[in-house]
């Protein structure tokens, strides 16, 4: 019976209605966001490597050294769901802004960076 109440098994579908999302400096703060509690001379490289980057592939390459940061000084599932979340709004952002072009962001697994 209650499996076919409508918001059984609904799927949660994120959507950032925000106009800041398609401003490639929120993509930047999320991803420093995500690294916001971590002290470690890794993350002050990453974030010089931030301050380079002028497209969402830019910022998709630095994720493996993101999620590298993150599983070394929490968890695996940590690093995973912050990344996770990074990914969700730099697809967005592709997808609504006018000038990036969903194809420009990768498909395929993470590449770890080292």
């Amino acid at each position: 019976m209650f499996f076919k109440l409508p918001w059984f098994n609904k799927a949660k579908n994120d959507n950032y209605h925000d106009t800041q999302v398609l401003e490639m400096d929120f993509l930047v703060d999320e991803f420093e966001d995500a690294m916001s509690d971590i002290q470690d001379p890794l993350r002050t490289r990453l974030r010089a490597a931030l301050i380079g980057c002028e497209t969402p592939k830019d910022l998709w390459f630095l994720r493996g050294k993101l999620h590298n940061l993150i599983s070394k000084h929490h968890c695996e599932q940590i690093a995973r769901e912050r990344v996770g979340r990074l990914d969700q709004k730099m697809q967005f952002f592709v997808a609504h802004h006018p000038d990036y072009d969903a194809e420009e962001l990768p498909s395929g697994p993470m590449a770890l960076l080292h």
